[in-house]
């Protein structure tokens, strides 16, 4: 209804013409410099971490991350076979967690010489569970499902291989009587060149293989079949995919420096350039924003469906290498061997796909 005095009350501005994002860089509340450069991390809802390095030690942190923080080595070095040349560690190891928290999490490793795929436990006294050697060639990627029963690797001989460890997950590896040497549930194949990323969503029950060949392909988790193809429009090499659980699939380019949005009926939602090129990425735990590495050192954080600017982050003091994030804060790594801690991205005013409520200014 119209104010007192007769006069109308003016029309809502539109969409985007409130600020959103704070332009006062955010600095870290925390840093950390580490052994060696980082190739994986977890971030657990309290103050602690794991931590992957190129010398294949698994490290957990516990405390507030600087120099304070408690380390303790998981595992045996020489338990993992040697990494080979040419591959990118980061996107060859991955550290998943069943509860959220370091106490129960598994690291799915690639990228060895032998072309093996490693199931490692990353917690308590570590150990490697499993060494599956099926793929032809070096595994390039790997991908583990938040509820820790799929496995998803992906390699150099143009194939991706999907493991289903049943309702126990991989937990069922440690219990007695477990299969020694379990055989892939699915053989996806459908590429023309190396599989350089992969993706899984147990939420969608779809999992997502990238290559070389500019191409991403959706697959059904129950029979391995191939339901869409995503092409990218800059005809250049996939290097990162990932699936949101609110149905997109978001596709990276490092060679043409541009990312790519597409429901997975196959429409393309938006398109991106970025003066550098992104190094690593993730979604928040609701899925909704996303977060961005870039090879200059600097983070992003968007809202996924319309690339709305949630905060600035001050930049890092070298490349990102990788980075995780949680409800509580945002771990980064670099390549200069730090691990800088930063407050979440705000998700309040994240309500539904391409709609970013904010308050208008007094």
């Amino acid at each position: 209804p119209p104010p007192r005095g007769g006069r109308p009350a003016p029309p809502p501005p539109p969409l985007g013409a409130w600020p959103i994002c704070d332009p006062t860089p955010v600095r870290p509340v925390g840093a950390l410099r580490v052994p060696s450069v980082p190739a994986a991390l977890h971030s657990g809802g309290d103050d602690s971490f794991l931590l992957l390095d190129m010398e294949r030690q698994l490290t957990l942190y516990r405390g507030p991350v600087g120099e304070g923080a408690r380390a303790s080595a998981i595992g045996d070095v020489v338990a993992l076979p040697a990494f080979a040349p040419g591959v990118t560690i980061a996107r060859a190891v991955c550290l998943a967690a069943t509860d959220g928290q370091p106490s129960k999490a598994w690291l799915a490793s690639g990228g060895h010489w032998d072309g093996s795929l490693c199931l490692s436990t990353a917690h308590g006294g570590g150990g490697l569970r499993l060494r599956l050697a099926v793929h032809s060639e070096t595994v390039t990627c790997v991908a583990l499902s938040r509820c820790a029963r799929y496995v998803l690797s992906g390699s150099l001989d143009a194939t991706a291989l999907l493991w289903d460890f049943g309702r126990a997950g991989l937990a069922g590896l440690a219990a007695p009587g477990a299969e020694a040497s379990p055989r892939p549930s699915h053989v996806l194949r459908g590429h023309g060149g190396d599989v350089l990323c992969v993706a899984v969503s147990s939420v969608l029950r779809v999992c997502a293989v990238a290559s070389r060949d500019g191409h991403a392909c959706l697959y059904l988790l129950r029979d391995g079949r191939r339901v869409r193809t995503f092409t990218s429009p800059d005809a250049t090499p996939i290097d990162a995919v990932l699936l949101s659980d609110a149905g997109y699939v978001l596709l990276s380019s490092s060679a043409a420096t541009a990312l790519h949005l597409f429901a997975l009926n196959g429409q393309r939602v938006w398109s991106a350039r970025l003066d550098g090129g992104v190094s690593c990425l993730s979604l928040s735990p609701c899925h909704n924003a996303l977060l961005l590495g870039l090879d200059t050192g600097d983070v992003l954080a968007w809202a996924l469906f319309d690339r709305t600017p949630l905060i600035t982050y001050e930049a890092c003091p070298g490349p990102v290498v990788c980075l995780a994030v949680s409800e509580a804060h945002l771990l980064v790594a670099t390549s200069t061997r730090h691990v800088l801690k930063y407050p979440p991205p705000p998700q309040a005013g994240l309500l539904t796909p391409g709609l970013v409520v904010a308050r208008p200014p007094r």
